[in-house]
C-alpha cells in the first residue's frame, strides 16, 4: 500500500475510533429500530397518554377477545388498560388533561359503539350507530376534551366523519361526499384534523379545519397512504405508506412537504404515533409473521 494510500485509511480509522469513544455513531442517518414488546400478538391502534405517557394499544389476547394494553416505556410493564373488559376495544385516544378519553367498543356481532369516559365525574356515555352491521370505524378526541370525531359507513358505500360533543350528543356530519373519508386526528391545538380519504381517486392524506372547511390533500401516490398522527408541536405528520410495494412509516411536514420514508423492512409496519417527545416514532412492525411493537429514532430526519 503506497504511503498516500496508507495516511487516507489511518485518517478515517481515527476519527471513527473518535466517534466511538465519545458515544456517536458514524452512520447517524440509519436509525435502527428498537423492539418494545416480544410476544408476537396481533397490535394496532399506537396512541400515548398525555401524563404518565404510557402508550396505549389493541392486542389480540385470545383469538376471541382483543383487549386495550398500557405499556410503561420505562419499566417495560404491560396490563390490561380496562381490566374487566369482556369485548372487544379498539381505536383509543386522550384529551391532553387526560379528563376524557374515547374509545371503541365491540357490543355485538359486527357492531360496535362509540365510548367516551368522563374521567373526573365517572361517568361513561355511549353512542350507538344504529341497528344491523353498523360499525364506528375509528376516532379521535379534542385536545380540550370536549368534541370526538369519528368515522362511519353510510349506506351507498362512503364512509363519512361526524363531530359530536363529549357526551355523545349534538352529531354534526363533518364531510358529506361519495368517498370514504377515515382514520382522523386533531392537531395539538385542535383546530386542523388530518385523515385517509380516496376523494383523490386513490387513498391518501388530507387535512382541514376542525369544522369540515378547507379540505387540503397533502399526499398523492398510486400507493395507499393512511392513518396520519400529528408531531406533539403539530409541524410534522406520520403517516402509513404502501408507495414503495410494501407498508413503511412516512413523515412529512403538516403541509405535505418534505415526505421521508422513515422504515425499511420486508414485512408490513403500520399503526404509527409520535412518542411525546416528538423525537421518536413508535409503530407496529411485522417480523417473520410476528407483530410487535418499535421505536425508531427521527430526530436527525427532522429538518
Amino acid at each position: 500500500m503506497n504511503s498516500s494510500k496508507q495516511t487516507r485509511v489511518n485518517g478515517l480509522s481515527i476519527r471513527l475510533a473518535i466517534l466511538l469513544i465519545i458515544g456517536l455513531s458514524p452512520f447517524a442517518d440509519a436509525a435502527e429500530p428498537m423492539r418494545l414488546t416480544s410476544d408476537g400478538k396481533m397490535k394496532q391502534d399506537l396512541c400515548f397518554t398525555h401524563d404518565t405517557q404510557e402508550l396505549i394499544y389493541s392486542v389480540l389476547k385470545t383469538p376471541q377477545l382483543i383487549k386495550l394494553q398500557r405499556l410503561n416505556l420505562d419499566s417495560g410493564t404491560v396490563e390490561d388498560f380496562h381490566t374487566s373488559a369482556n369485548t372487544n376495544e379498539i381505536y383509543i385516544d386522550f384529551a391532553k388533561d387526560m379528563k376524557h378519553y374515547a374509545y371503541i367498543r365491540n357490543d355485538g356481532n359486527l357492531h360496535t359503539v362509540l365510548q367516551v369516559q368522563d374521567v373526573e365525574n365517572g361517568e361513561l356515555h355511549s353512542l350507538n350507530p344504529g341497528g344491523g352491521f353498523a360499525c364506528v370505524r375509528a376516532l379521535t378526541i379534542s385536545p380540550d376534551g370536549q368534541n370526538v370525531v369519528y368515522s362511519f359507513p353510510e349506506t351507498n358505500g362512503s364512509q363519512q366523519l361526524w363531530q359530536t360533543d363529549n357526551k355523545l350528543q349534538n352529531k354534526t356530519e363533518l364531510t358529506k361526499s361519495d368517498f370514504i373519508d377515515a382514520y382522523p386526528r386533531f392537531s395539538p391545538t385542535g383546530n386542523v384534523l388530518t385523515f385517509t380519504s380516496t376523494r383523490s381517486g386513490n387513498f391518501d392524506i388530507f387535512r382541514m379545519s376542525a369544522d369540515g372547511t378547507g379540505i387540503f390533500q397533502l399526499t398523492d401516490h398510486p400507493g395507499i397512504d393512511t392513518r396520519p398522527s400529528f408531531s406533539p408541536d403539530g409541524s410534522k405528520i406520520v403517516y402509513t405508506s404502501l408507495r414503495q410495494g410494501n407498508y413503511e412509516i412516512f413523515i412529512m411536514n403538516a403541509d405535505g412537504s418534505n415526505q421521508k420514508q422513515v422504515t425499511s423492512n420486508s414485512g408490513k409496519d403500520d399503526f404509527a404515533c409520535w412518542h411525546p417527545d416528538g423525537k421518536r416514532i413508535v409503530y407496529v412492525g411485522e417480523v417473520k409473521g410476528k407483530r410487535d411493537i418499535y421505536s425508531i429514532s427521527v430526530q436527525d430526519m427532522l429538518d
